[in-house]
């Protein structure tokens, strides 16, 4: 996955393109380099042929011209130079068996040559022909210069641009992966930033100005406000509910004092136990607030150890399966006893997360009916999923009710403060798991995935 993300980063594309860029111009320099260097050769070739045409038209005795091509033929090698005369009467005068006839400038391949020995012809000519006397004289210069010189270009281009390429396309994989990696480590500080974790910040960056550590400083400073804000607000809601606390116990305390020291009078004792209800709800209530605020504070990841997810689950499932029995609920567990289901984490808070869970499921659920606790151990995770028949959470709802407080407006006359859930989504984060929520078709399934130590 980690090489599939470098292929598909932006700092390799652009190393990509700019070898492209590179490549194509170092090519195209080359290529038109070798274009104006043939074509000069080829017009040097040229010149020097019409002159050797003009200095054949300059002799105006046929017998002179004669003899002189023939002296020419027999001294010229026709891998360097061919001479081709076909006379108007009488045999041709050449050092070839053929030629083909031409006129303008012509390129020549030797395939079109004909004479006794091929491997003593250039692989090229190029031929002009016209009027001598009263035959048709053709002069062909090799061009072996021009095909020389091509195959130097090429080996400019295999032995220069080639290695110069590698050498810049491995130096730009570097670079690309060196900023893919700085990237990753600003994802990883985002998403634990983004899953709770305001401690998270971007390391590395000290003393560097780019562009890269300056996007790292603004998230470091985004972080620390957030942390501080954060911590405020905790302190704050912590502040609140453990200095309303106690007033609110003393409160509890006279009211059962009333109680049993006082003489109630008819219809006093059903409103005095209404309130004495309605004041240990509040105690209730302040009670998981600041444990919200403890768990949100993250100190109690210092008591995290290897803990087995299943063992505890299945405590909690014999702790409360008779008060489930007898309220018409089947509480069924299905989890492994190889003890391949233990993480890492707190073992009271994650018996009051499954105890949350299934204590939603007896509260919320009229008329009683299953309640299934599965425990799964994965190579990447371990999954707890508690799951019930009851009317469910509408999924527009699902993200609202991990909030504090809140409650849908069907469960508002059932007990409860609407921090149950907002308990659980606390733990679920504390130990870094996923926490989500699905239509159990009817009913709802309550699904926490555990990261498993064992494969992290």
């Amino acid at each position: 996955m980690t090489r599939g993300r470098s292929i598909r980063s932006t700092p390799l594309r652009l190393t990509l393109i700019l070898l492209a860029i590179f490549a194509v111009a170092a090519i195209g320099c080359l290529g038109v380099a070798y274009g104006v260097t043939r074509a000069h050769i080829d017009a040097a070739i040229e010149a020097d042929l019409e002159q050797t045409l003009d200095d054949y038209r300059a002799i105006r005795d046929s017998d002179a011209l004669m003899d002189r091509l023939a002296a020419a033929v027999s001294n010229t090698d026709p891998e360097v130079r061919i001479l081709h005369f076909l006379p108007g009467h009488g045999d041709p005068i050449s050092n070839v068996d053929d030629f083909p006839p031409v006129r303008g400038p012509t390129i020549v391949a030797k395939d079109a040559v004909a004479a006794d020995d091929d491997d003593d012809l250039a692989d090229s000519y190029l031929a002009l022909g016209e009027q001598v006397g009263r035959g048709w004289l053709v002069v062909a210069q090799s061009r072996e210069q021009v095909i020389e010189m091509g195959e130097i270009f090429v080996s400019v281009l295999l032995m220069g641009v080639l290695p110069a390429l590698l050498i810049a396309g491995a130096a730009g994989a570097w670079i690309a992966h060196t900023a893919r990696r700085r990237i990753d480590d600003i994802e990883t500080t985002l998403r634990e930033l983004t899953g709770g974790t305001l401690s998270a910040r971007v390391g590395g960056i000290e003393g560097r100005a780019d562009d890269l550590s300056g996007i790292g400083h603004s998230v470091n400073q985004m972080a620390s406000a957030q942390e501080a804000l954060i911590s405020s607000m905790r302190q704050i809601s912590a502040d609140i509910a453990h200095d309303l606390k106690t007033p609110i116990q003393r409160v509890a305390v006279v009211l059962d004092r009333m109680r049993t020291r006082t003489v109630l009078s008819d219809g006093q004792e059903p409103l005095l136990d209404r309130a004495l209800d309605e004041t240990d709800r509040i105690v209730r209530t302040f009670q998981a607030l600041l444990q919200l605020a403890q768990i949100e504070g993250g100190a109690v990841r210092d008591r995290f150890r290897p803990t087995d997810l299943a063992d505890v689950a299945r405590d909690v499932v014999d702790l409360l399966g008779l008060d489930a029995e007898e309220q018409g609920f089947d509480l069924t567990i299905a989890a492994p006893t190889d003890r391949s289901a233990t993480i890492m984490g707190d073992r009271q808070l994650l018996s009051q997360l499954i105890t949350n869970l299934i204590q939603n499921a007896l509260t919320h659920v009229p008329g009683g009916g299953p309640v299934t606790i599965v425990i799964t151990a994965a190579p990447g995770d371990v999954t707890l999923t508690v799951s019930d028949r009851g009317p469910g959470i509408p999924p527009e709802e699902r993200d609202k009710v991990l909030r504090r407080l809140y409650r849908l407006e069907q469960s508002r006359t059932t007990e409860g403060n609407g921090l149950g859930l907002s308990l659980v989504s606390a733990i679920a984060n504390l130990h870094r798991a996923t926490l989500t929520l699905d239509d159990n078709a009817p009913g709802l399934t309550v699904r926490v995935r555990f990261p498993n130590p064992r494969h992290a």
